[in-house]
Parts: structure tokens; sequence; C-alpha cells
């Protein structure tokens, strides 16, 4: 094997894992984000039943 093609392996190799350290940074990124976002969001009002706790008229 000569040393144009070792070095292009180790080029491939080293483009690679550049590209998944990149991806697992811009991940980390968006669910950082994702988490904020959802941490900042003002508290939701709890939804009333639509009949517990009310009287119902029922006639048979």
């Amino acid at each position: 094997m000569d040393i144009s093609s070792m070095m292009s392996a180790q080029v491939a190799q080293l483009q690679q894992t550049v590209q998944m350290s990149i991806l697992d940074q811009s991940l980390n990124l968006g669910a950082a984000s994702a988490i904020k976002m959802l941490e900042d969001m003002p508290e939701q009002p709890v939804a009333a039943h639509p009949y517990k706790g009310q009287v119902i008229d029922v006639q048979v």
C-alpha cells in the first residue's frame, strides 16, 4: 500500500470523525434549546373536567 492511499484513507476517516462530532454537537444544542424552551413555557391552566363535580339533571 503506497503512502497516498494511506493518507487518503486517514483523511476520509478524519472527515467522518469531524462530521460525527459536528452532528453530535448539533443534536446536543438542539436538545438543550428544546429543554430551555419547555422550561420557559408559562404554566398551563388545569382544564376542568366536563361533568365531574357538577349536578346533572337526568329524567327517565
